[in-house]
């Protein structure tokens, strides 16, 4: 996360003076130091590693931060239109699958050195239901699980289970 530059959406200025979302006193103090100047490094808080990652993250996908530099991740590419159709309940959305990428992405270079860099642009990026989605998770968990790194694996697939339900 060296590097990365976040900025407040208007929804994250919004609830600078609001305070309507109910963000928990740490979220909140975080949110505060985000000026689209510091990188992630240069933040003053009491956060750290993980815990960070993940209110940063959090702040991420409820809209109220955006990067502006660096990137954690390979950017996807752009979907393609939607079809003038109804998903499904088994179809993933592009920002679910984003989320989820950014996860296995973050796994990958934290636990397991980079292993899965060509496997994540491959074939997660691919992924375009739960059948496909969950085939992918269950050989990534299996590298962690094959790591030592089970526990860890479990931690980043409630993450997970949370964004699939939203």
């Amino acid at each position: 996360m060296q590097g990365v530059v976040y900025r407040k959406t208007q929804q994250g200025l919004a609830e600078m003076v609001n305070r309507s979302s109910g963000l928990a006193a740490k979220s909140r103090q975080l949110l505060i130091q985000i000026d689209g100047i510091k990188t992630t490094d240069q933040l003053i808080t009491t956060l750290s590693g993980r815990e960070l990652l993940q209110a940063l993250l959090e702040l991420e996908w409820d809209g109220m931060v955006e990067k502006i530099a660096g990137q954690i991740g390979p950017v996807p590419a752009p979907a393609p239109a939607p079809a003038a159709t109804v998903p499904s309940p088994a179809t993933l959305g592009s920002k679910q699958l984003a989320q989820i990428r950014q996860i296995v992405y973050i796994s990958n270079n934290t636990h397991l050195r980079g292993e899965l860099d060509e496997w994540i642009d491959r074939v997660l990026g691919q992924c375009a239901d739960l059948a496909g989605l969950n085939q992918c998770l269950q050989h990534w968990e299996s590298l962690m699980n094959s790591r030592g790194h089970g526990a860890v694996a479990q931690s980043y697939l409630q993450q997970i289970s949370v964004i699939l339900r939203r």
